[in-house]
């Protein structure tokens, strides 16, 4: 065992024990295991990228002649081209398209046929245009390019764009007069569903995103001023940390329900799949009678779900778990957006902006009480962006 000095933290004393064989290939292999169970999902979501910014096979394998790659994004982007081309094969031996191809060939109908849909068309209303792609920015173009008194109306909030796995560039919205002409911008800023502290605290938190989101003002309709629970558990073992928060958090729901709050005033929220930790509330949540399901649309039960899942929704109260660093934390450190560049039409320039407007969206979709789980001396840099608005508690 000896202290030295890390060179990544250099004001911070490390101390180093020894831990056997068997531990160690335990421990690298649940890594490990980890990152080979994404790949499919990965290589999905590589396709997905491609196709929303108009990118065939060939397109990329070009950019990855002629621009600079780090060796994991070609290793990555070599695997995914495998499978995009055979993909595509089989979709064309059956007769077949998928959701992007529907709107690409859209859009060649429209560059083919001048006429079509010409002057048809008053008003075109786009919701969510926060998490609008390049490939519908073209579409909604072409339609406004042919029926040329027509009112395009875009509703969205660029602080909740967190659809930058399915080709959604914030860009379109941020910059919007750069690509729509004579532009009326008109801000909602009084916030109906959460109480004071949160709407604050969300506010904040977005500001460290700087330019890469609009400057507004937000206003709550409740004024109540509490703070954000936070309960930070001192066991450094990561399992029995997440067994630690699970026990805790469905006691802590079973509290509400003793209150009178229905299973459907509860959400409880994760930044990603956690199947150990899905398992331990389960079972506690069995043994104390309580019905907690993965994504159900039961009002008899309370519903545990990512917050990718819970954009949209609501409850009064929200567990939002794990917001610390490390695989599962928040922000995510399994999932690795750099290896999907050569499919986008432009560089990531920080992959935590996205995560954090995901962190906003976690905490707004509590209307009165939120309460977070993290790890003593491994808590999340988002939870330091809004110390002003938590209030700790060890456990």
């Amino acid at each position: 065992m000896g202290i030295f000095n890390k060179r990544k933290y250099p004001k911070k004393d490390v101390i180093l024990s020894s831990i056997s064989y068997s531990e160690l290939i335990e421990r690298v292999w649940k890594a490990c295991k980890e990152s080979i169970e994404r790949i499919p999902k990965d290589v999905a979501t590589f396709i997905l990228k491609a196709k929303t910014n108009g990118l065939t096979p060939q397109n990329i394998y070009e950019r990855l002649e002629k621009e600079e790659w780090s060796k994991k994004q070609k290793a990555f982007a070599e695997i995914a081209l495998t499978i995009f081309t055979e993909y595509e094969k089989e979709l064309r031996l059956s007769n077949e398209i998928d959701f992007s191809d529907m709107i690409n060939q859209a859009l060649i109908e429209l560059e083919k046929n001048k006429s079509l849909y010409e002057n048809s068309l008053d008003h075109i209303l786009v919701d969510e245009y926060q998490d609008i792609s390049t490939q519908r920015y073209r579409l909604i173009r072409g339609m406004m390019a042919i029926n040329h008194n027509c009112k395009l109306f875009c509703v969205g909030d660029d602080w909740q764009s967190i659809m930058g796995f399915t080709g959604s560039n914030l860009d379109f919205f941020v910059r919007f007069q750069e690509y729509f002409d004579h532009p009326a911008r008109t801000d909602l800023s009084i916030n109906y569903r959460s109480k004071k502290y949160i709407v604050d605290a969300g506010a904040e938190l977005i500001k460290y995103n700087g330019d890469g989101q609009l400057k507004k003002q937000t206003i709550a309709n409740n004024n109540d001023e509490m703070k954000i629970l936070v309960f930070s558990s001192l066991n450094e073992n990561k399992w029995n940390y997440y067994q630690q928060v699970a026990f805790h958090c469905v006691n802590t729901v079973r509290e509400y329900l003793n209150k009178g709050y229905a299973p459907n005033d509860i959400r409880i929220l994760y930044r990603i799949g956690n199947p150990y930790l899905e398992n331990k509330i389960f079972e506690y949540a069995k043994s104390n009678n309580i019905l907690i399901q993965k994504n159900s649309r039961n009002p008899q039960a309370i519903k545990l779900m990512t917050v990718h899942k819970s954009k949209g929704s609501q409850a009064k109260v929200v567990f939002l778990l794990c917001v610390d660093k490390g695989l599962y934390g928040f922000p995510c450190e399994i999932e690795d957006p750099f290896i999907f560049e050569p499919a986008m039409d432009k560089r990531l320039n920080n992959k935590d902006e996205e995560e954090r407007r995901l962190f906003y969206v976690a905490i707004t979709r509590a209307k009165e009480d939120i309460i977070i789980y993290t790890q003593k001396n491994n808590e999340s840099m988002f939870l330091k962006e809004i110390h002003k608005y938590i209030e700790v508690t060890e456990f």
